[in-house]
């Protein structure tokens, strides 16, 4: 299965907006829940950051639904 980091744009009912990173399932959608930048050393959150700021600028920013 691929998947990717996606940024996304959440819209409260009272009009709030906020953005945050989630992971997309090729195929199976997203997660519900932000993703948190987390690893078992240094090297780990390094590639998790670097690759969610790669993915951004490939996927851009979409509506969370």
């Amino acid at each position: 299965m691929t998947w990717h980091y996606q940024l996304m744009k959440h819209t409260e009912p009272d009009g709030d907006v906020w953005y945050a990173v989630h992971e997309v399932y090729e195929g199976n959608g997203y997660t519900l829940e932000p993703v948190r930048v987390q690893g078992q050393n240094k090297g780990d959150v390094k590639w998790v950051l670097e690759t969610m700021l790669k993915d951004l600028e490939k996927h851009g920013v979409k509506d969370y639904e």
